[in-house]
C-alpha cells in the first residue's frame, strides 16, 4: 500500500527541514492537521482531535483508506519545547505500516456505537493481571464509556484499543450495556 506521507517525511528528514508540513484534504483543500519538524526530526503531529503518534497513525489510515490528502511544506520557526518523542524514521514507518494492517484486520471486532462500556466492579476486586495496554484502556474507561469517546481519548492506536477491549472482555473485566435513546 502506497502511503505518500512516508516519502514526504523522508524527504524532509534528509534535508534537515525545520517547519510545518500541513495536511489538507485534496477534495476541498481544507486544513486537517500538521506535522512539525525540527532539524529533520518529527517534533509533533496533530490531526484533530488526535496528537502525536495517534495523529500520524490517522493520517496514514486516511491515505490507506484511499482518502486523498495533500501535503504542503511551510518553513516556520519551531521551538524545541513541547517536543514529543518519536521513533527513528525507519522504525516509525514500520510501526505505522503494521498498525494499519492490524487496524484493517481487527476493525470487525470494534464495538458498535450503540453500547456503553463499563469496568466490572468484580474484576477490580479480584485483582487479575493486566497488560500495560489494558491498563491504559481501563484508565480511559474510568472517564469515558461510549466506544466513540474511548477511541478518541485513549492514547493507544485504534487496533491496540480493539485488542485490549477483546482481551478485557475475555477476562470478564468489562460490562457492555445497551445505550438508551436519550444518551
Amino acid at each position: 500500500m502506497e502511503i505518500k506521507l512516508f516519502s514526504v517525511i523522508e524527504e524532509q528528514a534528509s534535508v534537515g527541514f525545520t517547519g510545518k508540513l500541513n495536511v489538507l484534504s485534496s477534495f476541498n483543500h481544507q486544513y486537517l492537521g500538521h506535522i512539525l519538524f525540527l532539524d529533520g526530526k518529527i517534533h509533533s503531529a496533530k490531526l484533530s482531535p488526535f496528537e502525536g503518534m495517534k495523529a500520524l497513525f490517522h493520517i496514514c489510515l486516511q491515505e490507506a483508506s484511499l482518502q486523498s490528502l495533500q501535503f504542503i511544506i511551510e518553513p516556520e520557526v519551531v521551538s524545541s519545547e513541547d517536543a514529543r518523542a518519536f521513533p527513528p524514521l525507519r522504525d516509525l514507518e514500520k510501526i505505522l505500516r503494521e498498525g494499519i494492517k492490524e487496524h484493517f484486520r481487527t476493525v470487525k471486532y470494534r464495538p458498535p456505537e450503540n453500547v456503553l462500556i463499563q469496568i466490572s466492579p468484580n474484576f477490580i476486586a479480584t485483582g487479575d493481571e493486566i497488560t500495560p495496554h489494558e491498563f491504559e484502556l481501563l484508565c480511559t474507561l474510568a472517564e469515558w464509556s461510549s466506544p466513540f469517546d474511548v477511541y478518541q481519548h485513549c492514547p493507544l492506536l485504534d487496533h491496540e484499543i480493539t485488542a485490549a477491549l477483546v482481551h478485557l472482555r475475555q477476562k470478564s473485566a468489562l460490562k457492555i450495556l445497551a445505550r438508551k435513546d436519550n444518551l
